[in-house]
């Protein structure tokens, strides 16, 4: 009896790992971008040139929002991004294509940007300081969190990038946050991707002002949280991060 419930909890924990979702292509006006395919990707000799940070052999999840992984993902920090990146219009649409993502892996979906101080992210890790701020956010509508909306919508998301923004090097941050377990501290989890772009075009505002890590702490009111409180409290949740950023158009 011991032995079969040990072998049922086992199928349990494989199937939720395996459900992890990672994001192996982006899309911008029409053309696939190949990003970071962690059964692939990290195998390959020599690594290839993604304009997906890379994630060391790993689709799961970060627990801790103070880890140095917070800002782009598990091990991106040990793996060199290479001088490779997507070129966006300011005002344009990046989709990102997951792999998959799981129903009921309810929470919001939250996008950061970051300029890089050189022409180029491939030297940028976006860990110190103060360089990220808000772009946009998904949250809790008509009875349903982002994440499912995301599952339902071919498992792509639309990001916006502000057309008012220098042009120039960025880190888009990318994250799907789970709050499915996130009434105890420490249950929440976060799947955050860096992509790196070139925005062309734009104005000339430099937004800056939010840290990763720094800027979540575990017990944010959008990060210790129930979501099955009920319809209610889903419409207040207050996701964590902040607002959009103020004058982004």
């Amino acid at each position: 009896m011991r032995l079969s419930t040990l072998l049922c909890s086992a199928a349990v924990l494989v199937g939720e790992v395996a459900a992890h979702g990672y994001v192996p292509w982006i899309r911008i006006n029409g053309q696939t971008i190949a990003g970071w395919d962690v059964n692939k990707d990290p195998y390959t000799t020599p690594q290839p040139l993604r304009v997906v940070r890379g994630t060391k052999q790993d689709s799961g999840f970060i627990a801790d929002p103070t880890s140095t992984d917070i800002t782009c993902s598990i091990g991106n920090q040990a793996l060199p991004p290479g001088p490779i990146s997507a070129t966006v219009a300011a005002g344009g649409t990046v989709d990102v294509l997951w792999n998959t993502w799981p129903l009921g892996h309810y929470g919001p979906v939250l996008n950061y940007m970051a300029k890089c101080p050189t022409s180029d992210c491939s030297t940028y890790k976006g860990d110190s300081g103060s360089p990220w701020f808000k772009i946009q956010q998904s949250v809790y509508a008509n009875g349903e969190w982002a994440s499912d909306t995301l599952a339902k919508s071919n498992f792509t998301y639309s990001v916006k990038i502000p057309s008012n923004i220098a042009p120039g090097a960025y880190l888009l941050r990318h994250e799907n946050l789970a709050l499915h377990g996130a009434s105890n501290q420490g249950g929440a989890q976060f799947y955050p991707v860096c992509i790196q772009l070139t925005v062309t075009g734009g104005g000339s505002l430099n937004p800056s002002g939010l840290s990763f890590p720094g800027t979540y702490k575990a017990t944010d009111p959008g990060i210790l949280f129930n979501v099955y409180q009920g319809d209610a409290a889903n419409q207040a949740y207050v996701p964590p991060g902040g607002s959009v950023y103020p004058g982004l158009t």
